[in-house]
């Protein structure tokens, strides 16, 4: 069954059940309320002809007519349904009221019993054809005569009111289950669409392998919303993930190319019958090109490595150590160009030390690549609040703007031939964007062509 409907139901069933315990208990208050007012009218009439026949007034022997006479009026309209009967202790009725005909209200012996005793006793007496007479009997004491006084009130209007009361309850909690399970279902359905679009936009990726599709979810910001927009940004990521995948594949396939078409190359012409000179350079140009393979591969096992997701073996590593021992490497490599410490704090962040020192020897090496002789390079490390800051400046040729937002890809080179003529393999930035993320940073560069550019590594302290 569908979840729309799944919720549906129970939605309905809630309410039904909601609607069931309230329409009881308003059943129950109201059934009390109107047995509470019939037996106040009750005990009112009771008090009234206690008061009316009062012994002293009455002429003895008792004088039925004028006990008669003496009986309240009955108001049909503010109390219908009011009977007064007297009866003797042998059972005979003496005197009742004039709405009662020829006919005599019912008999109980249990409150009759009660009231012989002396009590007053209330009850619900059957008084045929379904009707339900309300009795309030009492002892009247009229001089050495004892005398059983019944009061009644049929429960017919209460009887009508509450299968009213029935009938109103039952209907409505079946209109509610209907209304219900169809606005229910219509609402259900309007709040699970973007579920829906999620599926559908699922099936259709499914079906074609198209990771461009989107949900697009343009509703209010609840948990379906949050669940639609979290499942574009999956699936972004996740084109973005197989686009970065092809490219590296065509781009890593691009690379080994070149290398391998050289050694073979040089290898059919080793089976030719050439000079050993012609020998000797198709040999040193197979190795230069192994060389560059086997870099390319070590880099690529390396940068695999940093992007798995494993978890670093952290300790407190101290970056000025290793921003001295980079600048002492920097300087004996590079030439004429000066190598200058500019600002250091001693700062610790939580890390790898082998792979900090691969990200800022990364950094020094492709300034010095791209700086002339007579260039400057910059290094420097400071605290900035919560962040530390590891720079890299340098003098050289500078970058162009469009290149900055893909100078972090893998295999981009900003000088194709230059980069490849100096043995560049295009995975050194990729690499040490790759190592600050794994530590919780991030990679910064800012340049302008022929003014240098400056690389900068935050690190959370």
């Amino acid at each position: 069954m569908p979840i729309r409907w799944r919720l549906t139901i129970w939605f309905a069933l809630i309410l039904c059940g909601i609607l069931l315990v309230s329409g009881t208990v308003l059943y129950i208050l109201l059934q009390s309320y109107l047995d509470a007012q019939v037996d106040n009218n009750l005990r009112i009439y009771a008090a009234r002809i206690h008061g009316t026949l009062n012994p002293v007034e009455i002429p003895q022997p008792l004088d039925y007519e004028v006990i008669h006479s003496r009986l309240p009026p009955i108001n049909e309209f503010a109390s219908p349904g009011i009977y007064i009967q007297l009866t003797e202790k042998s059972g005979n009725v003496v005197v009742k009221s004039n709405n009662l005909g020829n006919q005599e209200l019912p008999v109980d012996f249990v409150l009759v019993s009660e009231g012989l005793s002396g009590k007053t006793a209330i009850g619900t007496v059957a008084a045929g054809g379904g009707s339900r007479v309300r009795i309030l009997i009492s002892p009247l004491y009229l001089g050495e005569k004892v005398l059983l006084l019944e009061v009644a009130q049929s429960f017919n209007h209460v009887d009508a009111t509450m299968a009213q009361m029935r009938l109103a309850l039952l209907i409505s909690i079946l209109v509610a289950l209907a209304l219900s399970t169809v606005f229910g279902n219509a609402m259900v359905r309007g709040v699970l669409s973007p579920v829906n679009k999620i599926l559908q936009t699922v099936k259709n990726i499914e079906t074609s392998s198209d990771l461009g599709r989107r949900v697009g979810y343009f509703g209010p910001k609840d948990e379906i919303g949050e669940l639609a927009v979290t499942f574009d940004h999956m699936i972004e990521h996740l084109d973005k993930a197989f686009r970065s995948q092809r490219y590296f594949v065509a781009d890593a396939s691009h690379e080994l190319r070149g290398p391998l078409t050289v050694i073979r190359g040089n290898l059919d012409l080793l089976k030719r019958n050439i000079s050993e000179a012609d020998k000797m350079e198709a040999l040193q140009a197979m190795g230069r090109e192994s060389i560059r393979m086997s870099k390319i591969i070590d880099d690529l096992l390396f940068l695999a490595e940093v992007e798995s997701g494993e978890p670093l073996k952290c300790q407190d590593v101290s970056l000025k150590g290793i921003l001295a021992e980079e600048a002492e490497r920097a300087k004996n490599i590079a030439g004429r160009r000066k190598i200058i410490l500019k600002k250091q704090q001693d700062v610790f962040v939580k890390g790898d030390a082998q792979r900090l020192r691969q990200l800022l020897a990364n950094l020094v090496d492709n300034a010095i690549k791209y700086t002339p002789e007579d260039g400057t390079i910059v290094l420097s490390l400071f605290r900035d609040r919560d962040w530390v800051q590891l720079d890299v400046t340098d003098t050289g040729i500078g970058i162009a703007s469009e290149h900055l937002p893909h100078l972090f890809d893998r295999f981009y080179r900003v000088d194709k031939a230059r980069s490849r003529a100096s043995g560049g393999t295009g995975l050194g930035l990729a690499i040490v964007k790759g190592i600050a993320e794994q530590h919780g940073g991030k990679i910064t560069v800012t340049s302008k062509p022929g003014e240098g550019s400056s690389f900068t590594a935050w690190f959370k302290v």
